[in-house]
């Protein structure tokens, strides 16, 4: 098994071509491109692989074994951004009260807090 067959092998059970692009930080062209062989990949690609979980040391090695399994990394990754979404969303809704609270006071209707 090669690179570009690992390639699609890690990116099927990322789950697709344009979630893996998205999770990568590259357009979905660019990873077609990959996946086709039609252009090699460079370090920061693999190290972007390597953050998602994918095991390097598999992608890059000449054996025909499955992958290991990433679904535990995967797992691991995605509780991390969502309470990382749930603190951005707490911080968003402080920010938005502290903005109507400035525009009430503004408009006189509130007096500021000491």
């Amino acid at each position: 098994m090669n690179f570009v067959e690992k390639l699609r092998i890690f990116a099927e059970k990322f789950g697709s071509i344009s979630t893996l692009a998205e999770a990568l930080g590259i357009a979905q062209p660019s990873l077609s491109r990959y996946l086709s062989g039609e252009v090699k990949p460079g370090l920061d690609f693999i190290m972007k692989l390597k953050d998602l979980g994918c095991d390097i040391n598999w992608l890059l090695s000449d054996s025909p074994d499955p992958p290991p399994e990433t679904n535990q990394l995967l797992q691991a990754r995605l509780k991390e951004l969502e309470e990382e979404n749930a603190r951005l969303r707490d911080s968003i809704g402080r920010i938005i009260l502290l903005a109507q609270e400035v525009e009430a006071h503004k408009k006189g209707k509130k007096k500021p807090k000491k």
